[in-house]
């Protein structure tokens, strides 16, 4: 029997990223903001129902590099995942529409630089962030 939230990824968009990541944690937070229509839904990646969705797509469940983006059922990864995000914010993050002018494989490296150093640069937290009362709605752990 396969876990529920595979057919909730096919129907809302959603983000999974790494709870214990200060950087991450702060891009929650960003979206949060300005996620004005309230588009996406969240999961941390350590949590149960993010392990499923990992399993489920054949990733490494101890691997949180990339934020995992499900978009219109699509999974979004890398810069295709965070450009996808901020162009739905509305303006001015719309503009971050541009960065698809970058080839793929120049973006995701990038990217990949900073996922790898993430914790060394901005650090980690020692559990999950716990959402607050106003936006545990929009988390599906």
């Amino acid at each position: 029997m396969t876990h529920p939230i595979i057919d909730t990824v096919k129907t809302q968009d959603v983000i999974v990223f790494d709870g214990v990541c200060a950087l991450c944690n702060g891009s929650m937070k960003f979206i949060l903001r300005f996620d004005r229509q309230k588009h996406y839904k969240f999961i941390t990646a350590q949590s149960a129902t993010g392990q499923a969705l990992y399993k489920h797509y054949n990733l490494d469940p101890t691997n949180f590099d990339t934020f995992l983006v499900f978009k219109s059922g699509d999974l979004l990864e890398k810069m295709d995942g965070v450009l996808a995000i901020a162009t739905t914010l509305g303006w001015p993050w719309k503009i971050a529409a541009i960065g698809y002018l970058i080839p793929r494989p120049i973006r995701n490296w990038f990217y990949m630089k900073l996922a790898k150093n993430r914790y060394k640069i901005f650090g980690k937290y020692d559990t999950c962030m716990i959402p607050t009362q106003d936006v545990k709605e929009r988390f599906l752990d």
